[in-house]
C-alpha cells in the first residue's frame, strides 16, 4: 500500500492517495456537486484546491472568533499604520 498524502500539500502527487479532514472532505463533494451542475464536467485539481481552500477560510474564521492568531490594533494604531505604507 502507498503512502497516502495530505489534501493540504502544495504538489499533489497523482500516484498517491489523498486524505481529507472532515471538512475538507466536505467542500470537496460541494465543488464536485457544483461543478456537475454547471454540466461542463469536473476538474478534480480545482475540486481539492477549493476544498483546501475553503476549509482553511473556515480554520481561520474560527480562529479569530475565539481570539486565536490575531492580531489586535487600536484605532490610532492602525490609522498610523495605513498612513505609513507607501502606495505606489
Amino acid at each position: 500500500m502507498s503512502e497516502a498524502q495530505a489534501l493540504d500539500q502544495d504538489v499533489i502527487d497523482e500516484s498517491k492517495p489523498i486524505t481529507f479532514a472532515p471538512r475538507e472532505w466536505f467542500f470537496f463533494k460541494e465543488e464536485v456537486k457544483d461543478q456537475v451542475a454547471e454540466g461542463k464536467g469536473v476538474d478534480f485539481l480545482k475540486a481539492f484546491r477549493a476544498a483546501r481552500f475553503y476549509a482553511e477560510i473556515e480554520r481561520r474564521t474560527e480562529d479569530v472568533k475565539a481570539g486565536r492568531n490575531v492580531v489586535k490594533f487600536t484605532a490610532e494604531e492602525w490609522e498610523r499604520y495605513v498612513n505609513e505604507q507607501a502606495l505606489s
